[in-house]
């Protein structure tokens, strides 16, 4: 008798096994559609960024454009490698720069600690 009740409380073997392949199936479906959302909200931020640039560059055309009549020796820029605006001095009398700001030398500063970062802290790598 015992062993009867034994084999009653037990599961056969290949319904085990299905539930197991449930399991698998919902969990891979799972992680599917999470690195499509992953995905999803990647391309959406670089689009966000690649609109932010264009913003500032046509932001910054109009600021040059607002300046020329005023004859000042001011004009706006975008850098790409820093994502920043820079403001450049210009002599006039021969459109030489006198200064920039930020400097040329943080701006590369800048530049190479971003790519740094990037690196440190790169899922991928």
């Amino acid at each position: 008798m015992e062993i009867f009740n034994a084999m009653r409380t037990q599961q056969p073997p290949s319904s085990q096994g299905v539930g197991h392949a449930h399991q698998s199936v919902q969990q891979t479906h799972k992680n599917s559609l999470q690195m499509r959302k992953e995905e999803a909200q990647k391309t959406e931020e670089r689009a966000d960024a690649e609109k932010l640039k264009k913003q500032l560059q046509e932001i910054t055309d109009k600021l040059n454009k607002e300046m020329n009549p005023l004859k000042t020796s001011i004009r706006f820029g975008f850098d790409d490698s820093i994502e920043e605006l820079y403001i450049s001095v210009i002599d006039s009398s021969n459109n030489q720069e006198i200064r920039k700001i930020p400097s040329e030398e943080a701006m590369r500063l800048a530049a190479k600690m971003r790519e740094i970062v990037g690196m440190i802290f790169d899922k991928k790598g």
